[in-house]
């Protein structure tokens, strides 16, 4: 799940939680387990920021020669950066 995916859950839930459902009582257990949800929302968002993989010093060396060699497009940079960061952080 992308942190974005993640936000607007957490978002949803927020909303959720802060309508008038505490005044129905069927619905008390579901504010609580609303809550909950959002505080394991809150850490899986924490986790997933904290595992970033940025590019090393030597990745980025081989971009920029990739990019000076003279047979790109600007696509084919943005792709390759891309995917060099998706499969450091997937």
């Amino acid at each position: 799940m992308s942190i974005e995916v993640m936000r607007q859950v957490r978002n949803a839930l927020v909303w959720n939680l802060n309508t008038d459902l505490d005044n129905i009582s069927a619905c008390e257990q579901w504010a609580k387990i609303l809550r909950k949800n959002i505080d394991d929302l809150d850490k899986a968002i924490a986790d997933a920021e904290l595992k970033w993989v940025g590019l090393t010093d030597e990745e980025h060396h081989e971009i920029v020669l990739f990019a000076e060699s003279g047979d790109w497009h600007d696509f084919e940079v943005i792709n390759a950066t891309e995917a060099k960061l998706k499969e450091k952080n997937t």
